[in-house]
């Protein structure tokens, strides 16, 4: 922008004027500085740089909320859920500052999800015990209730305000490809820190390595949990609040403020952008169970997965660095499905090795960790190679939806369009959350069989190894079902970014003459 604001203070002629427009138009250029890039690379990662992944534990086992509790809450949370993304999308959408559209909501959001993540990791120590140990005492039942809402609003603001700032952060899709890479390769070493910091301390205790003496596992686990989660919780605030001074939104958004309805109509009746949030809302569906369940309560193993996954270290730099090759060749659209449905379908070999081989114990493989950790490795492989391209195109498909509305309407409604997402998305995940405790306590899964060092029921056993690797590869394959009808194809998406240039370069050419106009009258 400043090379053209440059070539209209110099009164150039009209057609040499054109002349050089139509060369940048034409270009893809790199806008974004050494300082802001590594800015953004810390910022993008501290999104995730918490404990969040073991919440489920401490839900179920420190903190101790009833698993029929848990249903009835994700419930009435659900609706609220749903409302409130409607309200974060308007506030959002409306914002018209100095520091621009999103920035703000990325500080303020940010600062406050921080300091109620805090509160959240250590509300079993605003109780006695014995109102802990009890499932079902309403109190802390409600304060968890009112910080998990808390979040729940804030972490909206947060998410919307980081989403819309990524399709603004530069007009250049190559740049913002670069970007991309760069941060998400980043992320997956620095925000993981967390999380294997806490896989390793409670592989530690469990298995006695760090001495619990008099304080038991039960306790070490619970302070390992309320020291790493506020931690890591202001970190991640600290790093916001400093990203936010430094952050700058380089696409225009019009000075008018716009109606919510009529965001949502143009966001509804654009088709690509509806299939991209169906086949989001169908991979929202899930069984509440995880791998990390699996490796924690069968193989009784909470690093598996970081031990399993040191060979797949090699193969990850891959996707990242050849991301842009690739998007010159192909569109967003096929290498999104591809990587999703190589990323996930050999949990279905996976499932079929665990769950009808048997060691010389007569034994399932699934239960066996010695059994199951080269194979792990070999899916570990299989999904580094392929985790550049899904994590870098699953943000660069959204981010073209974005381009797609102002390339068809003449407007961006980031906001709406995330408000829009979640919305259709949190359908399906809020029913699982009804759903989810439900299913737990259908297989006859033991809440606190973990931390007091029990092993969970063996149909539990078999269920958690189920939902953890072949009823998610099969959700996962049929949400690309409604990408078949996605239309921006490679030509379409390079014609868009070549007329969305120009426009974008004659709009900031008029803005700079008139600017130019009014002090001159003055």
């Amino acid at each position: 922008m400043d090379e053209l604001n440059h070539i209209a203070s110099e009164g150039s002629e009209q057609e040499d004027l054109s002349a050089k427009l139509a060369k940048l138009a034409g270009e893809d250029r790199r806008v974004l500085s050494g300082k802001q890039t590594v800015g953004y690379m810390f910022f993008d990662g501290s999104r995730n740089f918490n404990i969040d992944g073991h919440k489920e534990l401490f839900n179920d086992s420190i903190l101790k909320i009833s698993l029929p509790l848990q249903s009835r809450y994700n419930f009435f949370a659900g609706i609220w859920d749903i409302v409130d993304d409607f309200l974060v999308g308007g506030i959002i959408e409306k914002t018209r500052t100095r520091w621009g559209k999103f920035v703000p909501h990325l500080l303020g959001g940010g600062l406050a999800f921080s300091l109620l993540s805090t509160l959240y990791w250590l509300l079993p120590l605003f109780f006695s015990q014995a109102h802990v140990d009890d499932k079902s005492y309403l109190p802390k039942f409600f304060a968890f209730a009112l910080i998990d809402m808390s979040l729940e609003f804030f972490g909206n603001i947060r998410n919307v305000a980081i989403d819309g700032y990524l399709s603004t952060i530069t007009p250049y899709p190559s740049d913002r490809r670069r970007l991309l890479a760069m941060s998400s390769y980043f992320s997956i070493i620095y925000s993981r820190l967390p999380d294997i910091l806490v896989e390793f301390l409670l592989d530690f205790i469990k298995n006695g390595i760090v001495k619990t003496a008099e304080k038991g596992t039960h306790v070490m686990i619970r302070r390992s949990l309320m020291v790493v989660g506020p931690v890591t919780a202001l970190t991640s605030g600290l790093v916001f609040v400093w990203y936010s001074t430094i952050a700058k939104e380089r696409v225009q958004q019009k000075i008018e403020r716009p109606r919510l309805r009529d965001s949502m109509r143009i966001v509804l009746t654009n088709r690509p952008v509806l299939i991209y949030m169906l086949s989001n809302a169908l991979g929202s569906f899930g069984t509440g169970l995880t791998t990390n369940d699996y490796y924690r309560q069968v193989l009784n193993w909470t690093t598996f997965e970081t031990i399993a996954g040191i060979p797949s270290f090699f193969f990850q730099p891959i996707g990242f660095a050849n991301y842009n090759k690739l998007a010159a060749r192909f569109s967003t659209r096929t290498l999104y499905m591809v990587s999703q449905v190589f990323a996930k379908s050999f949990y279905i070999p996976l499932f079929f090795y665990g769950m009808f081989l048997k060691n010389k114990k007569g034994e399932r493989l699934f239960k066996d960790r010695w059994a199951m950790l080269p194979v792990t490795a070999v899916w570990e492989i299989i999904y580094a190679t392929f985790w550049g391209v899904k994590s870098v195109s699953n943000n660069e498909i959204r981010n073209e939806c974005n381009d797609y509305l102002e390339w068809k309407c003449g407007c961006r409604n980031e906001a709406t369009l995330s408000a829009a997402s979640a919305f259709i998305t949190k359908i399906p995940s809020r029913i699982n959350g009804v759903l989810q405790p439900r299913y737990k306590d259908w297989v006859g899964y033991d809440q606190t069989a973990y931390t007091e060092g029990r092993q969970q029921p063996e149909r539990a056993q078999r269920w958690i190894f189920a939902m953890a690797t072949i009823i998610p590869a099969f959700l996962v394959l049929s949400s690309m079902v409604p990408m078949f009808w996605f239309k921006i194809d490679k030509d379409e998406r390079d014609r868009m970014y070549k007329e969305l240039n120009e426009r974008r370069a004659a709009a900031a050419v008029e803005i700079t003459r008139k600017a130019d106009e009014e002090r001159a009258g003055e």
